[in-house]
């Protein structure tokens, strides 16, 4: 059998115990055929056997972000970006320039602000000089906070007498009036159904748009977490592309729990699908965020002792989701934040484990971000079918908003040492886009543990750093095991499908701190080359 495929004359990192590392691949119908030296890879070779030199470089496993909101990143490239943006009177610019491109009425949409950039807390007051007549919704960056104003709350209704929505918080001044910043999910949901909603066949597009961003990228494999109301839209658009033979990654769907009894009753249940698009876990919410400190706190916040955060789901509800979800062979996974949602959703999840263990689900339980951990729960998290999906790109934005709103506690938020240590396997990705879907920007933070301007001097909570090789198998066999895919994906390995990135720059030789800026040279999915860099 002749290979469709051999890349030779590479540095080949396979991420397989069984043979680390390997000088040339064979490829064939998608799959990995062969591995090893360039003499017993050549020999394979037939008259129409595709070859590419890899001229010393860098040959990796597909890149797999294991935490992406892939239609959320599609549709804010159309926004205002706020990313990023440390001076308040920029934003406002912005806003105002974008106002100036509207008829009186239309909606102004934009994401990604950070109140911590500036010495302003964000208020409709400051968006209602500039936008009098257009209703204004800015999504903060963790996409649980919106900043609107008065034309905006007008035309939705929201005033001095709105109650606050169920685990969320309208946030209102001394006298009682709504300030502007609604926080959680209920309350966005009282001014997003209100926006003007683009056409499936506009997303379309920008989907396709995004998937070719990510491949220059060397992502191969995504998690997608688009699982509330769009979720549905989400699965529709990915389902669309791929029967159209469009479909280049691979892509993992989590739902949403509010779909559990549909799905179920349909007799799906996780790995459902097949190789470019699966359902995934069924995912819920514990907890808020650090950001919009509304995160599930075991104290409260430096500066705000009695907010001890927002319980999303509480322990009881999650217990009988987790149930109904592994009656139905769906593995959960809990988005946790604070110290409380962790210790909250390891207890229920520690306790499920050992009821499902006679059920055999496809894939193993999940926490999302596990951002902060008390110490005395570190013990808890080894010796369970429970992976950690974290995304330590945080960190280039978050170290200071943790040292602000944690203190001291800060040290074991973003604890990947001490999770890896005590024996929990921890899937990497972006978050995007809540933050840079470049995984190089994310496999840095986590090396360096300091922004992309170097700071701290010697790291954030340096001992927490991961290695190179911990870091890459976080990006590629850990999302795999986190999909239960480890037997086709996740390494380079003969039978696996053929997802490879090969790399401008040899990460085993540059120094740490110059990873963020790595450039992909060529990624390949299926063994079909979806991206080359131009010479």
């Amino acid at each position: 059998m002749n290979p469709n495929l051999i890349i030779h004359n590479a540095k080949i990192y396979t991420v397989d115990v069984l043979q680390p590392w390997a000088e040339a691949v064979a490829c064939h119908n998608g799959r990995f055929l062969a591995v090893g030296s360039n003499k017993e890879i050549l020999n394979l070779a037939g008259p129409d056997t595709k070859m590419i030199d890899g001229n010393g470089r860098l040959l990796l496993p597909g890149i797999i972000d294991s935490h992406i909101h892939f239609l959320d990143m599609a549709q804010r490239n159309q926004q205002i970006s706020l990313f990023g943006v440390d001076d308040f009177d920029d934003v406002l610019q912005m806003v105002e320039t974008a106002v100036a491109q509207k008829a009186p009425g239309e909606w102004i949409i934009g994401w990604g602000w950070n109140e911590a950039e500036w010495h302003t807390q964000p208020l409709a007051a400051h968006l209602n000089a500039i936008a009098p007549h257009n209703p204004v919704a800015l999504t903060r960056m963790d996409m649980h906070t919106l900043w609107v104003n008065q034309p905006a709350m007008d035309t939705v209704g929201i005033t001095a007498d709105t109650p606050n929505p169920p685990e969320s918080l309208i946030e209102r001044d001394v006298n009682g009036q709504p300030t502007g910043i609604l926080r959680e999910w209920n309350a966005l949901q009282l001014v997003v159904p209100h926006i003007p909603e683009p056409s499936l066949a506009d997303k379309a597009t920008w989907l396709r748009e995004t998937i070719a961003t990510a491949h220059t990228l060397g992502l191969t494999g995504i998690h997608d977490q688009r699982v509330e109301k769009e979720g549905r839209e989400s699965f529709r658009l990915w389902h669309a592309l791929n029967q159209q033979g469009e479909l280049t990654l691979r892509v993992h769907m989590n739902i949403a729990a509010d779909f559990l009894p549909e799905v179920a009753a349909l007799g799906l249940s996780s790995g459902f699908g097949d190789e470019y698009l699966w359902v995934g876990h069924i995912k819920t919410f514990n907890d808020g965020t650090m950001g919009s400190r509304t995160a599930s706190m075991l104290a409260g916040f430096e500066g705000e002792l009695d907010n001890l955060g927002v319980i999303v789901t509480p322990a009881d509800e999650l217990w009988r989701i987790a149930t109904d979800a592994a009656d139905a062979g769906f593995a959960t996974s809990v988005h946790a934040i604070g110290d409380r949602a962790v210790r909250e959703v390891l207890n229920v999840l520690i306790e499920r484990e050992s009821s499902d263990a006679s059920k055999q689900l496809p894939m193993p339980h999940r926490i999302e971000h596990v951002q902060l951990i008390h110490p005395d729960d570190l013990a808890r998290v080894g010796n369970h079918n429970i992976m950690g999906a974290v995304q330590p790109v945080h960190i280039l934005s978050d170290w200071k908003t943790a040292d602000l709103v944690w203190g001291d506690r800060a040290q074991t938020a973003y604890a990947f040492r001490s999770l890896l240590d005590n024996g929990m396997k921890l899937a990497l990705g972006s978050d995007a886009p809540v933050a840079p879907m470049n995984p190089f920007l994310g496999m840095y933070a986590a090396l360096c543990r300091q922004d992309e301007s170097g700071h701290p001097t010697n790291g954030w909570y340096p001992e927490e750093r991961m290695t190179l090789a911990e870091v890459i198998f976080g990006y590629t066999m850990a999302p795999a095991m986190l999909s239960g895919k480890e037997a086709v994906q996740g390494s380079i390995s003969p039978g696996k499908w053929a997802d490879m990135v090969l790399l401008a720059d040899d990460l085993f030789e540059i120094p740490m701190e110059d990873v963020k800026e790595t450039a992909v040279a060529m990624t390949i999915v299926g063994g079909e080359i979806v991206y080359s860099k131009s010479e």
